[in-house]
């Protein structure tokens, strides 16, 4: 009996043996799982954070996209129609300085231009060109030039003014209406950066 209660022992104390280490390496494989579960859990959220960064980022850039094509847009909208108003306008004071010609405030100011040019062109060569409606006045213009000079058609003074030319200088002096215009075109355009075609 005696035998046989010590191999009952020796079996309990073998049994709770297992028991405890079965335990334990129940405990050690919960815990791994545990570990393993938390690692891959914390590896899919920074997966499903970097994937939500990316499309923010995405998005952002369309829109920042859409934003500056709008915003261009806009800009180019703006921009012909300032460059419509300043035609408008440039037409507008075309019309005026066309009527202008016709007014007697007009002999007035080719006796100026003419008197301007004769100050700057002195030599005998000097040649005055005027619109072919404005050689009625090359009396006028004569006198105010104050010396003998020749007075010419020139097709390219559409409004009208007078323009000279020194032959032996190579030097333009340029009193015409048509230029006088342009260069308060190219001033707006300088300005306000609208080039008028």
């Amino acid at each position: 009996m005696n035998k046989s209660f010590k191999f009952s022992n020796f079996l309990d104390t073998i049994d709770k043996y297992a028991k405890r280490r079965k335990s334990k390496i129940t405990d050690e494989i919960k815990e791994i799982e545990e570990k393993e579960l938390k690692k891959a859990e914390a590896e899919i959220i920074e997966d499903v954070n970097n994937m939500v960064e990316r499309q923010l980022v995405s998005m952002k850039n369309k829109i920042v996209v859409e934003i500056s094509h709008k915003e261009l847009e806009e800009r180019k909208k703006v921009s012909l129609r300032r460059k419509e108003m300043m035609k408008e306008i440039f037409k507008e004071c075309r019309q005026k300085l066309v009527y202008f010609t016709s007014s007697k405030k007009y002999t007035e100011a080719l006796k100026e231009y003419a008197l301007q040019i004769s100050k700057v062109l002195l030599e005998p060569d000097t040649e005055l060109f005027v619109k072919e409606e404005d050689l009625k006045y090359s009396d006028l213009i004569q006198k105010a030039f104050g010396r003998k000079c020749d007075i010419k058609a020139s097709g390219d003074i559409l409004i009208g003014g007078i323009r000279g030319f020194s032959a032996s200088r190579g030097l333009i002096a340029d009193e015409t209406l048509d230029a006088k215009l342009k260069d308060q075109e190219d001033w707006a355009a300088e300005n306000f950066g609208v080039l008028l075609a």
